[in-house]
């Protein structure tokens, strides 16, 4: 029951701490927008862009927290790891790294999110931690900068979908203005 306990106290905590650097963000992305394009901040399109924005971001940002603790705790994970394989000898097989592997997961659940296959046969069991451990480490790396990339992308569209629509122009895009000597009272071309 502690587990249980211990995993939605992290998994609420990591949604929270997600939702505020969400917040820290769109502040942030609201104050570049105002500056680049005033009326960029004033058109229905930022509102709903907007939205879809925070909802995507609060959920990318709350699975790179996720990752982040469970990467800080890979050290605990490896002296687990050393503790378990304590006085056995040999070459690990596929199994007997799922085995272990399952059992780490029960031990430190936050972990079994993000890891729950492995297969290190043909290591000596006095490496298993350490390759077990950069391996771990290795692929959340490569989660965080996919959730980092998948952040960095969705602010980046919401910025050109917000720029390129506003009210005050009819939906039209801000740089498609027509000049004043182009209207139909000057005579010029009417589209």
């Amino acid at each position: 029951m502690e587990t249980f306990f211990s995993l939605l106290f992290t998994a609420f905590s990591s949604i929270f701490y997600g939702v505020i650097a969400t917040v820290v963000i769109m502040v942030f992305l609201y104050t570049l927008l105002k500056c680049i394009e005033r009326r960029a901040v004033q058109g229905i399109s930022f509102y709903i862009t907007g939205v879809f924005l925070f909802i995507l971001l609060s959920v990318q940002m709350s699975l790179l927290i996720g990752s982040m603790r469970v990467k800080n705790g890979l050290q605990s994970v490896e002296i687990r790891i050393n503790q378990i394989i304590e006085g056995t000898y040999g070459i690990v097989s596929a199994n007997d790294s799922q085995l272990l592997l399952d059992q780490l997961n029960e031990e430190f659940p936050l972990m079994s999110l993000y890891v729950d296959t492995a297969d290190f046969s043909g290591n000596d069991v006095r490496d298993i931690a350490v390759v077990m451990s950069d391996t771990i480490d290795d692929f959340l790396t490569s989660y965080i900068w996919r959730r980092i990339g998948w952040i960095v992308g969705m602010c980046i569209v919401a910025c050109v979908i917000a720029l390129c629509f506003d009210i005050r122009s009819g939906g039209k895009s801000i740089w498609m203005d027509t000049p004043q000597s182009m209207d139909s009272t000057s005579g010029g071309l009417q589209f």
